[in-house]
């Protein structure tokens, strides 16, 4: 307790001490504060003093300029600066530094002299009647006012410097005040110091320190019942219960921190066991993504089916071609496209399969044809169904002169003619292949792939199975074809289209027995386009289908006009040519039926032409469609027999009635017994079967005789009559011998 009561002194003495010094000073600087503010306030007053002797010099300069005559602008600046200084004066008039001084009250008075004589001398010359005298009474009492106001000044000097003495000495006596009061504070301090230190710092860190080895060595504390204050004996007491506590808490919380311990090493051991886990799947899944990516990469170049290098490949190495040509002066190169002649054919029949594992092994053989530094690219136009990508694309770096890039293309045909073996099945297939070079002078990568398609559909054009060297003149040709389809196009949309018709004789009877229907395209910058020119393009291009269905449709429409002025049993005919594309296309039946339910013509009226390809590239379809087609009572014609590939054995299975012979037999059957014989051939045949026969191209009476010997059927030439118009054909469906009459 004595402790106690001595640790309560010594804050109680150190609490009031400061509370003490801190009052002592804020006294003495509240008093410093004070004298400060009333010298600020004289120093202050004193300035004013000097401004308004400043402001009555100006004042008296201002007076001493006026005259009479000043303007009156002059006498207001005067009367607004002695207005100013009156207002200054009034106002220092109370304060304490000036209070007693009677020259204030003598400048106070000056000044309201001057504003009565400033008033008097404007009611002067308001009044026309200026006083001199005014005017210099009033610069006598502004000199007289400059006088009091050096008076004021040289009065306010004494108690302003007192000011600043009493001050100096009051900040004096406040400074040593305050130094005396700290002295004594810190001796106070100090001796407090010493004696908490001697009795009581020293013997409680002996006994901490003594404690603290206690604890961490087992050990007791030192006996404090001999020697030393009661306090302190007390104290030991208290700290050997807490050091022995403080030690049961220390073993408890040793032993907690034990099992904490042991936890948290299970813990990272299985959360270490789930990183390594995770690490090892991220890296597996980091495996996966860079594989995916490659291949994504892989495909994006690649084809999937024989991954060889495709389009994207291809065209960016062409762009390294074409500017190492910028670079290298002569430096050759060379595009060959090369598309498999007849692959679908080979689809159809085999399947989409086997189709894949050819173009699989053929681009193996071109690669084992080619160097290192030459790129094979396959260009699959329908990836996603894959039914066709027959088409391969060669580069040839790095060339050293125009013909080897011919006889690349031999050595890839010689290795597409040894067969390949299939599924057991031992296929033989050829290739059409167009070569472009840079000599042209390509400027793109396009226009060179462009160039060598053009070459190696002229290459198809000419037979198949051989090779072309691009020129100028097929890029021409290409463009005039593409023309030519525009034209085409508008042709169809603005009805340039007419019809002609070339009479069909009955050749034993020499009546006429129906017409040919033919179109003729009329260009209006051209003039008349032969059907041999646009035909083919119009087959191509599918546009055969919307002309060949305007054809049938004003072929039907003609002839029931023409009927419908003859009697039954002159009943005419129109035959009119049909395209392979316009039998393969749905519904052509259908067309065909609805067309007679239109034009009201009966089915045996309407003969439909057809020629070998028709029947010879899809066998089964045609019967189907043919059969239907006489269901509806139309006869059938083949067209041009004899020049095409159809097989004789195959004309009992087409329901056919009637066979053309074509011109090129008839014109040369009179010199050529050969000819002759094959007519009569063909003639034979055809009544065998239970067929007519239809001879085209007569033009002599020569002609005439011999097919009627042979017992030709009918006939159309120039000898009976040119094609003509729907009006001149009417003109001549009344004559019934043509034959006769143009003899």
């Amino acid at each position: 307790m004595r402790i106690q009561s001595h640790v309560s002194v010594i804050l109680f003495v150190a609490i009031a001490g400061a509370i003490s010094l801190a009052l002592a000073v804020g006294i003495l600087l509240s008093g410093l504060e004070q004298a400060a503010q009333q010298s600020a306030k004289a120093s202050e007053q004193r300035r004013q003093i000097e401004t308004l002797a400043v402001y009555g010099q100006e004042l008296r300069d201002a007076i001493g300029t006026l005259t009479i005559d000043s303007p009156p602008e002059s006498f207001v600046i005067v009367d607004q600066a002695i207005e100013r200084c009156l207002a200054d004066l009034i106002g220092l008039r109370h304060a304490p530094l000036f209070v007693g001084i009677a020259p204030m009250d003598e400048a106070i008075e000056s000044l309201g002299r001057m504003i009565e004589r400033s008033q008097e001398m404007a009611a002067g010359r308001a009044s026309g009647q200026p006083a001199t005298d005014h005017l210099s009474q009033l610069r006598d009492i502004a000199e007289h006012y400059l006088q009091r106001l050096g008076e004021v000044e040289r009065s306010a000097v004494g108690p302003a410097e007192d000011y600043a003495v009493a001050l100096t000495g009051r900040r004096r006596f406040i400074m040593l005040t305050i130094g005396v009061i700290c002295l004594i504070y810190l001796a106070v301090i100090e001796h407090v110091r010493q004696w908490t230190t001697r009795r009581l710092v020293r013997p409680v860190q002996a006994l901490a320190d003594a404690a603290i080895n206690a604890i961490a060595g087992e050990e007791t504390l030192p006996n404090l019942d001999h020697g030393g204050p009661a306090e302190l004996k007390t104290l030991g007491e208290m700290l050997a219960s807490f050091v022995q506590t403080l030690k049961d808490r220390v073993r408890e919380r040793t032993a907690e921190l034990e099992r904490q311990k042991e936890t948290l090493k299970i813990k990272v051991w299985e959360r270490t066991a789930q990183l390594e886990h995770q690490k090892e799947q991220l890296e597996r899944e980091i495996t996966v993504r860079r594989q995916a990516e490659d291949r994504l990469r892989h495909d994006a170049f690649h084809d999937t089916l024989t991954d060889l290098p495709n389009r994207a490949m291809l065209l960016d190495r062409l762009g390294q071609c074409l500017e190492r040509v910028k670079r290298q002066s002569g430096y050759l190169y060379a595009v060959l496209f090369l598309d498999i002649d007849n692959f679908k054919v080979i689809n159809d029949s085999l399947g989409h399969t086997v189709g894949d594992e050819l173009l699989v092994e053929a681009a193996q053989r071109f690669i084992t044809c080619l160097r290192s530094l030459d790129t094979v690219v396959r260009i699959d136009n329908d990836i996603t169904s894959r039914l066709g990508g027959d088409e391969f694309v060669i580069l040839l770096d790095g060339l050293s002169k125009p013909s080897d890039a011919v006889l690349v293309a031999q050595r890839l045909q010689k290795q597409l003619s040894v067969p390949f073996e299939l599924r057991g099945q031992e296929v033989v297939i050829s290739a059409s292949i167009g070569i472009a070079l840079n000599e042209s002078g390509h400027m793109t990568a396009e226009h060179l792939l462009r160039d060598a398609d053009t070459a190696m559909y002229r290459a198809k054009a000419a037979g198949k199975a051989r090779h072309e060297v691009f020129d100028e003149a097929m890029h021409t040709q290409a463009m005039a074809r593409m023309q030519l389809e525009n034209e085409l196009r508008a042709a169809i949309e603005q009805g340039q289209f007419q019809l002609v018709y070339q009479p069909i004789v009955d050749l034993p009877t020499q009546e006429i027995s129906g017409f040919e229907a033919l179109i003729r395209w009329k260009h209006p910058d051209r003039g008349t386009v032969p059907p041999a020119e646009f035909i083919p393009v119009a087959e191509e291009t599918r546009l055969i289908v919307p002309i060949g269905r305007w054809v049938l449709r004003e072929a039907c429409m003609q002839l029931q006009a023409w009927n419908a002025q003859l009697p039954p049993e002159r009943a005419l005919s129109i035959s009119v040519n049909v395209s392979k594309r316009e039998v393969a296309e749905p519904g052509f039946v259908q067309e065909v039926r609805r067309l007679l339910r239109t034009t009201g013509i009966d089915g045996p009226q309407l003969k439909l032409e057809i020629t070998e390809s028709v029947i010879m590239d899809n066998p089964e379809h045609i019967i189907e469609v043919l059969r239907q087609l006489k269901q509806l009572g139309i006869e059938l014609h083949m067209d041009d027999f004899g020049t095409g590939l159809s097989s004789l054995s195959c004309l009992h299975k087409f329901p056919l009635d009637v066979l053309k012979i074509d011109r090129a037999f008839v014109t040369t059957m009179g010199p050529n017994r050969e000819y002759a014989a094959f007519v009569h051939t063909i003639v034979t045949l055809a009544h065998s079967l239970d067929m007519k026969v239809t001879a085209e191209g007569i033009e002599t009476p020569e002609q005439l005789a011999q097919l009627l010997a042979l017992d030709c059927d009918y006939g159309q030439g120039y000898l009976f009559s040119k094609p003509l118009s729907a009006t001149e054909a009417e003109a001549i469906i009344d004559r019934k011998y043509l034959a006769r009459e143009s003899a």
